[in-house]
């Protein structure tokens, strides 16, 4: 009779302890806003979780070199913007200079804003980013991991952007720019080279103003890419990790009401003594 009552209120002060557990990790969950404390609660959520976070990290890395691609073609295409005007400003100069009735005066004139101009494509051509780096790379154009087996350049090289083939040759668009106002006060037929080299030159240049939008598009559509995948990822992780508040605030209040009635019953059981058992 003893050993049934020790064992029949072991029992309930057990049950009693495993509500007043489930009752504080559901404050735990909530408070932390996870439901997972250890990796065998739920070994498959929690492998996947691994996995996804993982994943965050890729996905930060490369989608700091896809803004810092995005910030470097930006200051391309601005360059080239720049020297596409300065190009359009000297092709109405060498068609003005190509005139039979210019002065000689009028002439050198014209040739000292082109060198003046070639000064200025060179300063912009010129440019470096933040590190100190060329805009225009001398050398091959770095490649910018933004994915795994993905990398991406932001700009051309110096030489594919601002080198022309004209004249029968191949010239820096500032260098061709001296040349054409070397030629101004040459002959008709230097005049009209020296157009054609010009022209070349503005045609070369909207070429490669193109080319760095497709290269811009690409390294949009990365970011786009990238953070679409963080997105979800956090969703995912979101999913498997977060606590459910309605729910863990439904089963504390069961779990409570359960130990309330465990607690007042345990209280009333054990207000008789061994004698009033015994009758």
């Amino acid at each position: 009779m003893i050993n049934g009552t020790r064992f029949r209120i072991d029992t309930d002060i057990a049950r009693q302890a495993g509500l007043s557990a489930r009752i504080a990790r559901g404050q735990s969950d909530i408070a932390s806003g996870k439901r997972l404390q250890a990796a065998s609660e739920d070994p498959t959520a929690s492998a996947r979780l691994a996995v996804l976070r993982r994943h965050d990290i890729d996905m930060k890395i490369w989608s700091a070199n896809a803004d810092g691609a995005a910030s470097i073609a930006a200051r391309a295409d601005s360059a080239l913007s720049a020297i596409g005007i300065l190009l359009d400003r000297a092709r109405e100069l060498v068609t003005s200079a190509a005139s039979d009735t210019l002065s000689q005066a009028d002439r050198a004139g014209i040739a000292s804003e082109l060198a003046g101009l070639a000064d200025e494509v060179d300063a912009v051509s010129g440019e470096t980013d933040a590190s100190g780096a060329r805009v225009f790379p001398v050398q091959t154009a770095t490649g910018v991991p933004v994915g795994r087996d993905v990398t991406l350049t932001a700009t051309a090289t110096y030489a594919d952007a601002f080198t022309v083939r004209a004249g029968g040759g191949s010239v820096g668009i500032a260098t061709l720019l001296r040349n054409a106002g070397a030629a101004l006060d040459t002959s008709a037929a230097a005049r009209a080279a020296a157009l054609a080299d010009v022209a070349a030159a503005s045609d070369h240049l909207s070429a490669v103003r193109g080319e760095q939008g497709v290269r811009a598009a690409r390294i949009d559509s990365a970011r786009d890419r990238l953070t679409a995948a963080q997105t979800n990822g956090a969703e995912e992780r979101q999913t498997l990790e977060a606590t459910d508040v309605p729910g863990t605030i439904a089963r504390m209040q069961g779990d409570q009401l359960a130990l309330d009635a465990a607690q007042a019953l345990f209280a009333k059981v054990n207000r008789r003594t061994l004698f009033d058992l015994l009758g």
